[in-house]
Parts: C-alpha cells; structure tokens; sequence
C-alpha cells in the first residue's frame, strides 16, 4: 500500500473542517499571553552618559603620570565600585530588595545587584594621531542600574555615575601623588648614597693625598725639576771640587806665617810653616783620593801627617805675634794666606752643603718614585668610585628630573587638566520599562497560539479524521470509485458562509485594532511613527 502524501489543499480541507479546535484554542492561548505580557511586573532602566575628555594641556608639555587605557580604568573602578560592602551601603541607602533581604543571604542580594548594573562602552573611528591610522577608540560609556522602581533606579544610578567620576579623579590624582612620593623617596636613598660615596672618595683622597691620579703630572714635572737640580749642584760641587784644589795648589807656595826679624833697619826675614806643609798634604791627599780609595796606605799615611801637621799649625797659631826667647824674631800671619785659606773654606762648606742638598733631592726624588708607583694602583680604585660616584650622580639628576615631572602631571590631575570623566547626560527617571519586551511577548504568545491550534487540529484529525474524498477511497478499496456524487451546496449553506467570512472580517479588524493599540501604548506613539514614516518617504 503505498503511503498517502497529503498536499497543501489537504491541510487547508483539514483546517476548514476543525475550524473551531484552531480558533477556541489560539483565541484562548492569545488571550492569556496578552495578560500574561501585560501583568509581568515592569523593570525600568536608567542610564547615564559619561563623555572622556582627553588633557587639555599638549602632552608634550606636560606628561600624565597616567598611562593606562580609559576602557581599562573604567573596569578597574567598576570593580572597586562593585564590591560587596559598598553594594551593601546603597542596598540599605535606598532600601532595596527588602523582601530578599529578610530571607536571602548577602552574597544573593549582592548577585542581584551586580545583575542589574551595567556599564557599557561608547566607541568610534579614530585617527591615531601618532601611528596617523585608524582605529576603534573608546569615547564614552554608559552606567545603567535598573529596577522595578523607577524613582529608585534613576537614584541609584545617580550614585553609580557620582562614584565613577569620583573615583576616577580619585584615582588619577592617588596615582601621580604616589609617582611623586616614590620618585621623591628613591632620589633621597640615592642622595644619602651619593653622600656616602663623596665621603669615602674623601677619605681615600687623604689616605692617598700624595698618589692621586690628578697628581701624576705635578709628580713628574717635581721630579724632573729635581733631577734637574740634582744634575745642576753635581756639576756645582765639581766645580768647587776643582776650585779648592787650585787654591791648595796655590796655598801651597804661600807662607801662612811671616817671621820677621827684629832689626834696626825692620827687615823681615821669612821661613817655611807647618801650615805651608798641611796644604801640600791635603793637595796631595785631594790627588790621591781621586785615584786610590779611603783605605790604600798612602791615602792612610797621608791622613797621620795631615793630622800632625794640624797640630803643628795649631801651635805654630799660638805663637803669633808673639817675639823669640831671644827676643830677635817676631811671627805674623800672611794676610794673602788667609784670604786663600778663606775661600778654600767657602768652596768646601759649599760643596758639603750642595752635597746635603742632594742627598735630600735623592730622597725627595725616591718618594716621589714610590707615589708615581703607588698612583697606578691607587688609579683602579680611583676611578671605581668616581665612576660610581657619576654613575649615581647622573642617576640622581635624572629622578630629580623625573619628579619635578611628576609633580606638575599631579598638579594637572588636582585641577582636572588632564583626561577626565564628564558627565552630559545624567541619569533620569525612566518612563518605559526596559523589560519585560511586550510586544515581543505578545508576538511570540499569538505565534505559539496559532501553532498550538493548528497542531490541535492536526491531531484531532490523525485520531478522529476518518475517511474522506476520491484519493483516500481509491487507496483503501484499491479502485477507483464508479459515481462521485458532488456537494450539494443549499441557500442556507451559502448565508452560513457569508456569515462565517463576516465574522473573519470582524475578528480580523478587531486583532488588527488591538494590534494598533498595542503598538501605540507599548511601542511607539502613533504621531510620533506616523511623523516617521513620512520622513522616511520623503527621503526616498
């Protein structure tokens, strides 16, 4: 047998035929949608728009401390807005939920709350003023709460929008003041160490006052002027070495001591001192010390008669001017003797004293050696603490620099200078509900009313349709039927049509009124649409 396959006249027969389980039902069902969208208890929403402003002052005068994104600070302060005891403090400010609050615990109410809070970002195309492309920036956002009061939704979302005005200047001016703390306290550690480090180059500059690097040149120009004059009073003492022994050599042929014998006539007669014979040993003692050293026995012979012959001038100094035992002599001092003896000892103190002298510059110059040695270990350690020292100095300058910015970017913030939050549009008192939707309610209920008819019609025929027509004959009796008698359609038949289309015009006009008014109460005002739509017919 094969299967029946029904087409659209079939379901159309099927509807006529159960007419009323379509009708009653969908009537009905439409009925308790429209009350059940119109007795929903109305939530209402109120909103307010908060516009970001960027700083007013150029950036390139003045930096912001602030650097993060505005849709990031707004989450950030919804957050900390949205904790649970502040949530806590406006639920008991305006009383809300009290039935809730009696038999629910916080966490519910705070739940219900965050529910109803929404904040919502207002974004546009813009142009990247450093990159010059275009992008998506966030220019504004909106903080709703919504209640089933529309008084205490427009207070509370009053609130919302005072706090994250509040709590962003809040914020921005923490964030510049705690910049301005921090870069402050690091340039005082850095200055204390900075101090510290002045203080051990000081103290190094005493240990080694003498080996500083700095002194290395004074070091070696002292000591090339002493090796200068070492050099100078060498050839200085040669000199006088060279000039005594001339004047020995001539001292020798002088008589120290005139002998003058007492006659009447006053001649002098002159004999041959001990002196005379002192500085032919001491020239012959200069002579010999310059070949033979202090130990060679003519050098040591010579040394015992010069010493004798000492004591031999000594006596013979005595006897001066002084006459004979016999009284025929008399012994005077040569006046041209003294004046070689003089300058004989001048030239040796002055040897011996430049002799002195360099024996101080060979010291001076031995310590000025050890500090030029000394400045090239003392230059390592040196210069690790003056790099220190710039390294830290350089630093301090720098935070300085930086805090003295960070000082103004807070005062941008505590005068409202820089990004801000303003709002201009605040939250009013809403006079539409923003859900339940209604009408989508109302639409949905009569598109299920009708469905739910149809499926009812459908069903009663699947159980109670029977047999009817040419085709469902033909296919059980397996052949075609001899005679199709046709409907006989009476006077009465056709008034009971008339009337049945009537009726269909008449509920047609009457859901299309109720429709109309249902658009006009919960949808929009019909001037208002009608105003619409002939500017939109204008426009074409």
């Amino acid at each position: 047998m094969e299967e029946e396959v029904k087409e659209l006249g079939d379901y159309l027969d099927i509807i006529r035929r159960h007419k009323y389980w379509v009708l009653i039902p969908a009537v009905i069902l439409i009925a308790l949608s429209g009350l059940v969208a119109y007795l929903l208890p109305a939530t209402y929403k109120s909103e307010g728009l908060i516009l970001i402003e960027s700083q007013e002052i150029p950036n390139d005068l003045v930096r912001s401390t602030v650097t993060s994104y505005a849709d990031q600070r707004i989450e950030v302060i919804k957050q900390r807005i949205m904790t649970t005891s502040k949530i806590m403090v406006l639920v008991r400010k305006y009383n809300l939920y009290p039935d809730l609050r009696k038999k629910s615990p916080i966490s519910e109410i705070v739940g219900l709350f965050r529910e109803n809070i929404a904040v919502t970002m207002v974004e546009a195309n813009v142009t990247d003023p450093r990159s010059g492309r275009a992008r998506r920036a966030t220019i504004a956002f909106k903080v709703s709460f919504m209640d089933k009061s529309p008084q205490l939704a427009q207070k509370v979302a009053n609130d919302l929008v005072t706090e994250f005005l509040v709590e962003n200047t809040r914020v921005r001016t923490d964030r510049a003041s705690e910049t301005t703390k921090f870069l402050e306290a690091e340039a005082n550690k850095l200055q204390k160490q900075i101090q510290l480090t002045e203080k051990k180059i000081a103290e190094f500059k005493d240990e080694y006052s003498d080996s500083l690097p700095e002194l290395l040149e004074h070091n070696l120009s002292v000591i090339e002027r002493m090796q200068t004059e070492l050099s100078y009073n060498q050839n200085q003492i040669r000199a006088l070495k060279d000039l005594t022994t001339t004047l020995r050599t001539e001292l020798v042929n002088i008589n120290p001591y005139v002998t003058q014998k007492i006659l009447g006539a006053g001649a002098q007669l002159s004999v041959e001192t001990a002196a005379q014979k002192l500085a032919r040993a001491q020239t012959e003692h200069d002579r010999l010390s310059a070949k033979y050293s202090a130990n060679h026995p003519d050098i040591k012979a010579l040394n015992n008669q010069i010493s004798d012959l000492e004591k031999q001038v000594k006596e013979e100094a005595n006897s001066i001017d002084k006459p004979s035992s016999n009284g025929q002599f008399r012994r005077t001092r040569n006046p041209l003797y003294g004046q070689f003896s003089a300058k004989i000892n001048a030239s040796e103190r002055e040897a011996i004293r430049l002799q002195e002298r360099n024996e101080v510059i060979k010291q001076k110059i031995a310590d000025y050696d050890e500090r030029i040695v000394r400045t090239h270990q003392v230059k390592r350690a040196y210069d690790d603490l003056t790099r220190d020292h710039e390294n830290k100095l350089r630093k301090y300058e720098e935070l300085r620099s930086k805090q003295l910015e960070a000082e103004l970017a807070q005062n941008l913030e505590s005068e409202n200078k820089g990004e801000s939050f303003t709002l201009i549009e605040p939250p009013l008192i809403p006079s539409k509900s923003e859900k339940p939707d209604r009408v989508k309610l109302f639409v949905m209920g009569v598109v299920a009313s009708i469905g739910a008819g149809l499926g009812l019609a459908l069903l009663i025929e699947m159980l109670f349709g029977g047999v009817r027509g040419y085709n469902q004959m033909t296919r059980i009796l397996g052949n075609a039927p001899l005679v199709v008698i046709p409907m006989i359609t009476t006077m009465q038949d056709v008034q009971k049509r008339a009337r049945s289309r009537l009726k269909i015009v008449v509920a047609a006009i009457v859901l299309l009124g109720l429709c109309v008014a249902g658009f006009h109460y919960w949808v929009m005002d019909l001037e208002v649409f009608w105003f619409k739509l002939l500017r939109k017919i204008s426009l074409l």
